[in-house]
């Protein structure tokens, strides 16, 4: 296993019902010619967690980054519920304590990208309970 070091929060960038699933988040980076998915992570609006790419594997969803962070992605552009935050705040714990990891280990997308609004919500204001 790599080691871990952060953790990455993003959007799907739409919030088109049909686009809430990870199959069409994988297709769309398969469409760019990616070997796979590029979050670990994806949660969709009813709050299910589901499986991307294999968190042996480096990421493809933050240049520079990927090699010691784990990429996770919340389907929607502007509108998210409370059962994904709900269910990213469980995630969050897990790996911090899976990898020795803290609150202040997890940014958003846009930390690194400043051209970017990505993940178009408050990254400490969607961990304050934990």
């Amino acid at each position: 296993m790599r080691k871990i070091n952060q953790i990455i929060l993003h959007c799907s960038d739409s919030d088109y019902p049909q686009h809430d699933n990870v199959e069409t988040i994988r297709q769309w980076h398969l469409e760019r010619g990616w070997k796979d998915i590029g979050y670990h992570y994806v949660i969709t609006k009813d709050g299910r967690i589901r499986w991307g790419r294999a968190l042996e594997l480096y990421g493809a969803h933050c240049i520079g980054q990927n090699k010691d962070s784990i990429g996770i992605c919340l389907c929607g552009r502007k509108q998210f519920t409370q059962a994904q935050f709900k269910s990213l705040q469980v995630l969050i714990l897990r790996l911090m304590d899976r990898y020795n990891l803290t609150k202040e280990d997890v940014y958003g997308h846009n930390h690194y990208n400043k051209l970017k609004s990505c993940p178009n919500f408050n990254v400490a204001e969607a961990l304050k309970d934990i």
